[in-house]
């Protein structure tokens, strides 16, 4: 039971990174544009929540007393920086009509060395990693019940790598679905990326349509790489994302650009992250099969992006992307 109840835990930790950021390419390539960029904008909007959290602010009284306020403005601060960050792509693709795939390549190179001089001139030279404090996970004394009372599992699913941006993503979840399915903006939005030239003809703006795609993009995935930290070996941010950008757009083919989809694949994927991640546990890696191996833990390490590939090669053909994603807009064409 203890083993199972571990698992259940990391993979929901895990997993509430891979949806916020799924949902985050969902938005953007549902528009039209192409977010490669994911990766570089989780490290771009992590870099500064993490540093948020570490400041002289965290000492006062108030952030002592309230540290869950302190995480919820650190998130904040990640989805703004995010938001920012992946205006740079949008500028690129939409105005410049660069091609997407390249400027979101080239935004993924530039975030990580930005994020290692931003440190090394905050921290000192050669100090990239940053640890946030203790405070941040969520408890069960949070919600209301103490953790004496509970049963052993309930313990460890509240009091293990469970944090703010878990309940907040069900909700981010909800509310993708409702905004994408149930208003004229999400209908718009679609429009733009299935057909951009029809949804001009009724007067929608495609241009900036695509630029609240990709500013909606950016604003989850800066939340959805916070929380990639949090629920990261000891709560560090290191300048990386161990490929989590990428790992995400493969959720959000997975599922086909739909959010209920989405949320299945990303647990599905994360679930496979969590064993690679307990198969080196001192503790739990005697529970895994070995396979005859010496090193075992490096198999259950590729153990993730495995399945990513297989998964893929066979479901890519029922995936149905947006139309017109990737396309720049022309409005002399029709």
């Amino acid at each position: 039971m203890d083993i199972i109840v571990i698992i259940i835990a990391n993979t929901i930790a895990y997993g509430v990174p891979l949806l916020l950021v799924a949902l985050a390419g969902m938005f953007s390539e549902r528009s039209g544009v192409v977010n490669i960029a994911l990766e570089g904008i989780m490290i771009f909007g992590s870099l500064f929540g993490a540093l948020f959290l570490t400041s002289n602010l965290m000492g006062t009284d108030y952030a002592i007393a309230h540290p869950q306020f302190m995480v919820l403005v650190a998130m904040l601060i990640s989805a703004i920086l995010g938001t920012l960050f992946s205006l740079l792509l949008g500028y690129a693709a939409i105005n410049l009509k660069a091609d997407q795939v390249i400027s979101g390549t080239a935004l993924n190179i530039f975030a990580p060395a930005f994020a290692v001089i931003l440190a090394w001139a905050v921290q000192g030279q050669g100090i990239t990693d940053i640890p946030l404090p203790d405070s941040i996970s969520l408890t069960s004394d949070w919600f209301g019940i103490a953790s004496a009372n509970l049963p052993d599992w309930l313990d460890t699913l509240l009091n293990k790598k469970m944090y703010l941006t878990t309940p907040l993503s069900f909700v981010i979840l909800a509310i993708s679905y409702v905004t994408l399915y149930k208003t004229k903006f999400g209908l718009r939005l679609r429009a733009c990326g299935e057909h951009p030239q029809a949804a001009d003809s009724v007067g929608i703006k495609v241009l900036r349509m695509r630029y609240i795609g990709v500013a909606i993009s950016g604003f989850l995935a800066g939340i959805g790489g916070f929380a990639f930290v949090m629920a990261s070996s000891d709560s560090i941010f290191t300048g990386q994302v161990a490929g989590y950008g990428f790992l995400a757009l493969a959720v959000m083919i997975f599922g086909n650009w739909k959010p209920g989809r989405i949320l299945f694949a990303a647990f599905f994927f994360s679930f496979f992250k969590t064993i690679s991640a307990l198969s080196t546990d001192a503790q739990l890696a005697s529970i895994f099969p070995t396979f005859n191996l010496e090193s075992p833990e490096n198999l259950y390490k590729m153990l993730p992006y495995l399945i990513t590939l297989v998964v893929l090669a066979f479901t890519s053909k029922q995936s149905r992307a947006p139309k017109a994603e990737g396309i720049p807009y022309d409005p002399g064409k029709r």
